[in-house]
């Protein structure tokens, strides 16, 4: 099996975790043999993410849509990897689930993550050859291709707009755990696979994502809500001069963390 069917290569900042995390996906996906008929689980072949499985702790989308620290976090863009070079290669999708919120690293309606015991990222190989996966990885990027016969002379991706664009909250947090992050906002996208024989289009699905608003997180208390102090009377004939009140620090929000 020499010939390519699909490649993808997703990129993502480097973090150290990142590199761990990802990369042992990577390894565990690498070499994979899908024959024909057989479905392919990102959970079953990662395996759970602890820390006996080569997996260290970085940052998920918690509750709410605000980021958290968590065993496996970034697998996420070895879960896109795959699903997106299989989304090229033909492969049925059997199930996928987007993020919750958009990472804007990713594309838009053609993104996939997994939870370990909620849910999982499947593909079933429903052509009549076998298919072959192999997966590379720099600290910065993740590379996965198919190999075998293709099915298709080509598949294309086409990208809807923007819809049904929802605003994304403020919220204020003074916690020591805070993690300031910025909002997103929500909105849902149509992604059209498109297959080609011959010159021709044989076939079509759509593929509807909706994701939710992502609140902006600001370490610090609300300014709109603290109580205001009382002036104390100056003495009489005083003429104090007013001066400025200082602007709040710490309280403007960080880039968000991204699994």
């Amino acid at each position: 099996m020499t010939q390519k069917i699909s490649s993808f290569t997703q990129q993502f900042p480097y973090a150290a975790y990142r590199v761990q995390n990802i990369g042992e996906a990577a390894r565990r996906v690498n070499g994979t043999l899908l024959m024909p008929g057989e479905t392919f689980s990102m959970n079953d072949t990662i395996k759970e993410r602890t820390v006996a499985n080569g997996y260290t702790v970085g940052f998920v989308i918690g509750a709410g849509g605000v980021f958290a620290e968590e065993l496996g976090g970034g697998v996420s863009a070895a879960t896109t990897t795959m699903w997106t070079a299989a989304f090229f290669a033909g492969m049925e999708r059997t199930f996928t689930q987007a993020h919750s919120i958009y990472i804007s690293r990713y594309q838009a309606g053609l993104e996939a993550t997994v939870a370990w015991g909620s849910f999982d990222m499947k593909f079933t190989n429903n052509t009549p050859n076998a298919v072959f996966i192999t997966t590379k990885m720099t600290d910065t990027s993740m590379n996965a291709t198919f190999w075998g016969t293709p099915t298709y002379d080509e598949i294309k991706a086409e990208f809807g707009s923007r819809y049904n664009v929802r605003p994304y909250p403020t919220i204020y947090d003074k916690t020591k755990k805070c993690l300031g992050q910025g909002g997103m906002e929500g909105f849902s996208i149509d992604v059209d696979r498109v297959f080609y024989k011959d010159g021709a289009e044989v076939n079509r699905e759509t593929i509807t994502t909706n994701y939710r608003s992502s609140p902006k997180v600001i370490c610090g208390k609300n300014p709109d809500k603290e109580p205001i102090k009382p002036i104390k009377p100056g003495k009489p004939g005083a003429n104090p001069s007013a001066s400025p009140t200082p602007a709040p620090s710490g309280d403007q929000a960080a880039p968000a963390p991204q699994s």
